[in-house]
């Protein structure tokens, strides 16, 4: 990388680190762009050259990766299918999203993009944005409309199984490793759309179909 690039990308994560300090302690709302400037030691004007608005210093669409996610898309492993694919894929595409936040921001970042209204709207639509990448990636741009629904039906369900995984792990206090929590994840994933349901204790219970018939052969 260009030494000038390189300090580019030191501004930027300077400006970022600022921020998620600030917004640690405070509502985003109530954090403005001079703070966040006067923080990273620049001006105002400087910031605008880096980010686009305020909300793009936690979610800038211009972290995703697409052309990383549709070549990924385009090479299985051995023995893959469309969930463990779409799992994969996701998974790294949020990693990749997301490393210029280091651990102990975490907790931060998702509070801001889940429970904070100005960056929610932003969240859900770069939600559907990976949801709609990855079904290009899945099915080319000729599929018919039958196979674009299902194939957007396995990702959309593929797409909240990686957040819900990821929100449950930074919540329990991060404990374990992110590869196990997601191996367990796409596990319960398959479990329910082969109809086991979770029981209120947590119980796995058989699909209704296998259950036992009252008064049928023990």
């Amino acid at each position: 990388m260009p030494r000038r690039h390189e300090k580019q990308a030191r501004a930027k994560q300077a400006v970022v680190d600022a921020a998620l300090k600030l917004f640690a302690d405070r509502p985003f709302r109530d954090v403005s762009v001079e703070e966040i400037a006067a923080a990273a030691g620049i001006s105002r004007r400087t910031f605008f050259r880096y980010f686009p608005t305020k909300e793009d210093v936690v979610l800038d669409p211009r972290r995703l990766d697409r052309a990383w996610a549709l070549e990924a898309m385009a090479h299985r492993l051995p023995g893959e299918d469309d969930i463990a694919l779409v799992f994969r894929v996701m998974a790294e595409l949020q990693r990749r999203a997301f490393r210029h936040v280091g651990p102990a921001d975490n907790l931060v970042v998702h509070r801001l993009s889940h429970f904070e209204p100005e960056l929610m709207a932003r969240s859900w639509l770069l939600v559907e944005v990976s949801r709609d990448l990855l079904v290009e990636g899945l099915l080319g741009t000729s599929a018919v409309p039958s196979e674009r629904l299902r194939a957007r039906i396995l990702v959309g369900a593929c797409v909240m199984a990686v957040d819900a995984v990821m929100s449950s792990w930074i919540e329990g206090g991060m404990e374990g490793s992110v590869a196990e929590a997601l191996e367990r994840g796409q596990e319960d994933l398959r479990d329910i759309g082969s109809g086991v349901t979770i029981g209120p204790a947590g119980d796995r219970l058989m699909p209704p179909s296998a259950s036992p018939v009252p008064g049928g052969a023990g």
